[in-house]
């Protein structure tokens, strides 16, 4: 197979790896198949210096292989799906930010993230969430989404890859045609969503028609079977009546459909990772992402090599998908290399401002105020999980530190304690019923119990209607801070 085939299906790929460097496998990979693009996740972030090092690495490396920038990819979301949140400004989560209503909140989150993107040279982002949260048991989405309703996730999602854009770093709107009314998670298991055509239309297509009104530069498939658009059931992300018929010719996508990750079970389990990436490729996606493995990487551009000799992807698409990649990344905009702007007091000032208006009293007995917190407050709640293989959380006990900062008690969740005032802190944990009995049996008691959900509102659900209900969307340092203000009436 000539060097020129391996230059257009390399650009195909966005191959990531273990490590603060680049690898040596990774190094010869590239070298072999011309492999254009790669993808970044926590287990390659350090600090700043050593971010800005290893982007420049990739850069030279693929630039000097196949005469072509590299789109250097990341998730980097915001809230709780996020690869630089131990270095850089934390900032709110989609829900958090819909929470407050005001969509500019949106366009300033994205262009924080945005910033700091490029200061280090991430130049684009698996980001944002475009999805519904029409579906209050999907875990894989939950606080990742702006709203449940679609137009006001289609308009906040629209303001935030415009700031990602202002900022000069690619958005990638995702999980098309959406992944917020499925209860599976999809790196583990194949979801469903069996609604009507027209039902789909109406709900999740909304934000991403809006989106590509508003000139998104690329869109992620979700690995989700939507039977309405294709009746052989497979995941969208191989279905070319979705990828190619749909998206591009019913909606008018122009720009770059990019897979999500494709060593998820949804379709490594259908199909192996090199034939799924066929499938993906032949059913117009631009550009698979193969997050994990230098082996598995080179295992499929064999595959694709032989594909294309076989004639089972189309030369002229193969061209044609090229020619968009080299278009956009001949918009690509150069590292800032800003550390003194990087995580700024500034930037993470913005970030609190955001999530103090968004933390919101949901429910409220007969319209009262909140009870006093503090000293002879008692706190019991839940610990910091990740829910979702896309979140990095860090171990976190919120309840403990809400006590610290009153000077009040942190007790068990089958803990024996009494008191006239109690915080309770849920999120999605194994844990969650006990902790909900365990409110039941001291708001029977004649406590005053404030209930705080740090992840969805599902969180509280089937609580008694004299328990004050606090949503504070995600559970991280930035939001208890946020929480700890509002309690404390500030």
């Amino acid at each position: 197979m000539s060097e020129e085939i391996r230059r257009l299906l390399g650009q195909r790929l966005s191959v990531g790896f273990d490590g603060f460097t680049v690898p040596d496998e990774y190094r010869a990979l590239v070298r072999k198949y011309k492999i254009g693009n790669a993808i970044l996740f926590r287990r390659n972030v350090r600090d700043f210096e050593q971010l800005k090092a290893l982007c420049a690495d990739l850069r030279a490396l693929i630039s000097e292989e196949t005469g072509l920038e590299p789109f250097i990819m990341i998730d980097e979301e915001c809230g709780s799906v996020s690869r630089l949140a131990h270095i850089a400004a934390p900032t709110p989560c989609a829900m958090a930010i819909g929470a407050t209503d005001d969509p500019e909140n949106a366009y300033r989150v994205g262009r924080l993230v945005g910033e700091e993107l490029r200061a280090v040279g991430v130049n684009f982002n698996l980001a944002p969430d475009l999805d519904c949260f029409t579906n209050p048991d999907s875990s894989v989405i939950g606080n990742r989404s702006f709203a449940h309703e679609p137009e006001k996730a289609a308009l906040f999602g629209a303001r935030y890859a415009r700031g990602l854009r202002d900022a000069g770093v690619v958005a990638c709107g995702k999980h098309f045609p959406g992944h917020g009314d499925t209860a599976q998670d999809s790196h583990l298991d194949l979801p469903i969503v069996d609604k009507s055509a027209e039902a789909v239309r109406a709900t999740e297509l909304v934000p991403f028609q809006a989106a590509i009104r508003d000139g998104i530069d690329a869109i992620m498939s979700a690995h989700v079977v939507f039977p309405a658009f294709e009746p052989e059931q497979v995941p969208s992300t191989v279905s070319r009546r979705v990828m190619t018929g749909l998206l591009r010719e019913e909606m008018g996508f122009k720009g770059l459909i990019v897979s999500d990750g494709m060593e998820m079970n949804a379709v490594m389990n259908l199909f192996g990772i090199e034939e799924a990436t066929r499938r993906a490729l032949a059913a117009g996606v631009d550009v698979a992402l193969v997050c994990h493995s230098a082996a598995q990487a080179a295992s499929t551009m064999e595959r694709l090599l032989a594909a294309y000799d076989e004639g089972t992807l189309d030369p002229a698409e193969v061209r044609a998908s090229y020619d968009r990649i080299a278009a956009k990344k001949a918009t690509l905009q150069a590292p800032t290399g800003d550390g003194g702007f990087f995580g700024s007091e500034a930037q993470r000032a913005l970030a609190r401002g955001i999530m103090e208006d968004a933390v919101t009293v949901l429910r409220a007995p007969e319209g009262a105020a909140l009870p006093t917190v503090d000293g002879e407050t008692l706190f019991i709640g839940l610990p910091a999980r990740a829910v979702t293989l896309a979140n990095d959380d860090v171990p976190l006990d919120a309840a403990a530190l809400c006590a610290e900062a009153f000077g009040g008690r942190r007790d068990a969740i089958d803990g024996q304690a009494a008191a006239k005032t109690v915080v309770a802190v849920f999120t999605r944990h194994p844990d969650r019923d006990a902790l909900a009995d365990r409110v039941r049996r001291l708001a029977e008691e004649g406590a005053r119990v404030i209930a705080v959900s740090m992840n969805t509102p599902r969180c509280l659900s089937g609580l008694p209607d004299s328990v004050w209900q606090i949503g504070a969307w995600q559970y991280d340092a930035l939001a208890v801070e946020a929480l700890i203000r509002r309690l404390g009436g500030r």
